[in-house]
């Protein structure tokens, strides 16, 4: 599960650190993922840098769960909430989709105080004893998506969203169907988790068409063509660029 949950599907390849350091443009690797810490086991200095650097600031859970309230798709059919689509930008370690834990002190938090989109769509299946489960989950799954630049933030929130749909699928089927479904949910997670610079919508260090030569943070860039990320539209099966379902945007 680890290899796909480092994936990058646009490049082919894993995702890269992008975290400021000489290692940044680097794949990781499984050997690293041991090495990753959330921001909160981070020192202060490395915090204060990643702040500095690439603006990396993680939402309290009450302000996420008052914002989730006020775009949460309303309950007309189970469908149409099940299947509402949401994306988090610079997501870190995707605290707004789903809140495993505190990501400023954190505090682990139970299942049923979870306030993500995806817990949401979860705790709705459960309580509407919605069947078959493993299809409904799968619903829910493929229709949250997020985006970040530092590579082990964007390992933290896939692993998160794993993490979270293996506990609440666990002994809701049979061993040999779980373990497939687990696989396929790491599949989903590597399309619809990805790796991206937001100003550009180009895989990081991209090349980005400017004449000078550094980015948006004082960064000297060294052109790697024009590669557009690219996620997965599940109802036709097929890829798309993200930056064509802007509008021109």
């Amino acid at each position: 599960m680890i290899e796909i949950l480092l994936k990058d599907q646009t490049t082919g390849k894993n995702i890269i650190w992008a975290n400021n350091t000489e290692h940044e443009k680097e794949e990781i690797t499984v050997e690293d993922i041991y090495s990753i810490e959330p921001r909160r086991e981070k020192n202060r200095e490395l915090q204060k840098l990643r702040t500095k650097v690439r603006a990396e600031i993680f939402t309290p859970p009450d302000i996420c769960a008052k914002q989730n309230n006020l775009i949460e798709a309303d309950k007309k059919s189970w469908q149409d909430y099940i299947d509402a689509k949401y994306l988090e930008i610079t997501c870190g370690e995707a605290p707004y989709l789903v809140s495993r834990y505190n990501a400023v002190t954190g505090e682990p938090i139970p299942f049923d105080d979870r306030h993500g989109l995806l817990d949401r769509k979860l705790k709705f299946i459960k309580e509407q004893k919605l069947k078959p489960i493993i299809d409904c989950t799968r619903r829910a799954v493929q229709s949250i998506y997020g985006y970040e630049f530092q590579g082990d933030n964007l390992f933290l929130a896939r692993r998160n969203i794993f993490d979270t749909v293996a506990e609440f699928v666990y002994d809701k089927a049979p061993a040999k169907e779980l373990k497939n479904f687990l696989s396929e949910v790491a599949e989903i997670i590597s399309w619809n988790l990805w790796q991206m610079d937001g100003r550009t919508n180009k895989i990081p260090y991209a090349n980005t068409n400017l004449q000078s030569s550094f980015n948006f943070y004082g960064e000297k860039t060294e052109p790697q063509g024009e590669i557009f990320c690219k996620i997965m539209d599940w109802k036709n099966k097929q890829p798309k660029t993200f930056k064509s379902l802007l509008g021109g945007g």
